[in-house]
């Protein structure tokens, strides 16, 4: 009788968190197809909007925890800390889509652009016969990694702490880890068992029938591929320029393509916002004065003393060689993996489901467990911290190629074929140039998501347990300021990470983007 009430217990924890989940995911889908599309249409809300999501899938969630927890407890103290849980576990998800729906959209076919604005097509049947469909792939081949992200922090979005204050909210993470600090094993395998019956019933049910679905919606020359819902739509001359797509990229869409009043609807969301900050200010301005926010910035600059330069140059450049190795060891297994599954279509049937699963699975739950196995056998801390990295970040380029690898032209695919080219040649011709957005935009993403994992990699705290790698990392110090309850020295630190990421995707990875999309532009 015991078990079964301890069986119920599991269940509905994890109908909590699924809850929770599933409301930040609907939150994080709705503002990908906002922003995303923006940025993809409109060449200068591009350059605004892309590295302000560069830095913020970068910043640990730890970072968010202030701002969270200050901003929804002040709009109720009671649901408060709810509302903040559903906040990070969005700032965990969103990224990601959002950079599937802005390359998605980024790369459709010029000749589609040409015929809807020569239908006079209004903006909300280009958004739905569109921008939306285009978009839809990359919302679909994104749940999985985002859902696992969100998973992956869903230990320290429902425990959340901050120097001596604590919240603990409701869910199986809670759940898990006072059955860990309590050693009850038996427990906590069974949590661990209703979490993997979970993801396996959310991924059979949900994302593995949206990802077959958006293989509809694919550009290529075949005309029968192009999904039926578009030709109704855009009527048969649209139909009729589609079959003749050749998969090029047009880098000068602009807004003002859009015959609706673009600059009012600017000018209407500025004021939005405006307000809306305003009001947020008002009622954080009744509670903290002037004296106080002085006293706050006091605090940060001697922080940032503290810190000194070299300090966190050091910390920054551990923690880059951590991720960087992690992801070069995801390239090198994803990368042949997602090939070899988009030639054997059997193997996407026998491989996806598991891949979907594993991705899902929440990776925090078992830290304790990579932890204690790393200690005993003795083996270095830093290849702990290299795990839970891998596991954090993989996932991302995994589907980022798969979804590259889908939108190749079928008539590419048969020219190779006619050629009789082997397996390097296609690589070299046929598959690297098509999936270079992909595969820049995936590592953007997973250079982001790796970044995130860093606070838990490079120091971890779960009630009486701690792991902690006592090396140099940029994660270990946001980790320790929260710990702390330093909020001053956690803003610093942040500060720091985000500059130079800054830095990072305008040298490097921007220029790179830029270049895979020309080059997939004349291929």
């Amino acid at each position: 009788m015991a078990i079964l009430e301890e069986l119920l217990t599991i269940l509905v924890a994890v109908g909590i968190s699924w809850a929770r989940m599933t409301a930040a995911l609907i939150i994080s889908i709705i503002f990908s197809l906002c922003v995303g599309i923006l940025a993809a249409v409109d060449r200068v809300a591009e350059k605004i909007i892309i590295p302000v999501l560069d830095i913020l899938q970068s910043i640990p969630i730890l970072s968010f925890f202030p701002i969270a927890l200050y901003a929804f407890i002040i709009i109720h103290p009671v649901i408060g800390p709810e509302l903040a849980a559903i906040f990070l576990i969005f700032t965990s998800q969103a990224w990601n889509i959002t950079f599937g729906v802005y390359k998605n959209v980024r790369l459709i076919p010029l000749e589609l652009l040409e015929a809807s604005k020569a239908l006079d097509l209004s903006l909300w049947r280009r958004l739905s016969s569109l921008y939306i469909p285009a978009a839809f792939p990359g919302i679909a081949s994104n749940l999985p990694p985002s859902w696992a992200n969100g998973l992956y922090f869903l230990v320290a979005c429902e425990i959340i702490s901050i120097g001596e204050v604590e919240w603990s909210l409701p869910g199986i993470g809670t759940l898990s880890t006072s059955y860990i600090m309590a050693g009850r094993m038996i427990e906590f395998i069974m949590s661990l068992a209703a979490v993997v019956a979970a993801v396996i019933l959310t991924n059979l049910l949900v994302f593995i029938p949206l990802m077959r679905l958006s293989e509809r919606y694919k550009f290529e020359e075949r005309a029968a591929e192009i999904p039926r819902v578009w030709i109704e739509k855009v009527s048969g001359w649209l139909s009729r320029v589609a079959r003749r797509i050749s998969f090029s990229v047009s880098p000068r869409i602009t807004l003002f393509e859009l015959r609706i009043p673009w600059k009012a609807s600017r000018i209407l969301l500025i004021a939005v916002l405006t307000i809306m900050v305003a009001l947020l200010g008002h009622s954080i301005s009744g509670r903290v004065s002037a004296e106080v926010t002085l006293a706050w910035a006091q605090d940060v600059v001697e922080a940032f003393q503290r810190l000194g330069v070299v300090d966190p140059l050091v910390m920054i450049g551990f923690s880059l060689a951590r991720v960087s190795a992690a992801v070069a060891f995801g390239l090198l297994w994803t990368l042949p993996v997602a090939i070899l599954i988009y030639e054997k279509r059997t193997l996407e049937k026998i491989l996806i489901p598991p891949f979907q699963v594993i991705a899902s699975f929440p990776a925090t739950l078992i830290l304790p467990l990579i932890a204690k196995t790393v200690m005993d056998l003795g083996l270095p801390l830093e290849l702990g911290a290299f795990l839970m990295i891998l596991l954090g970040t993989q996932w991302y380029l995994l589907f980022f190629l798969l979804d590259g690898l889908r939108s190749i032209p079928y008539e590419e695919e048969e020219v190779c074929k006619a050629l009789a080219m082997t397996r390097l040649q296609k690589l070299r011709h046929l598959y690297l140039p098509r999936i270079l957005p992909s595969l820049i935009m995936g590592l953007i993403v997973c250079f982001g998501g790796g970044w995130n994992t860093l606070v838990i990699a490079e120091r971890a705290v779960l009630g009486g347990f701690t792991w902690d790698l006592r090396a140099p990392g940029i994660g270990r110090m946001l980790s320790i300021a929260v710990d702390e309850g330093d909020l001053a020295l956690l803003i610093a630190a942040t500060i720091w990470m985000a500059g130079f990421i800054v830095l990072l995707n305008r040298l490097l990875w921007r220029r790179l983007y830029e270049k895979a999309v020309r080059i997939v532009g004349v291929a």
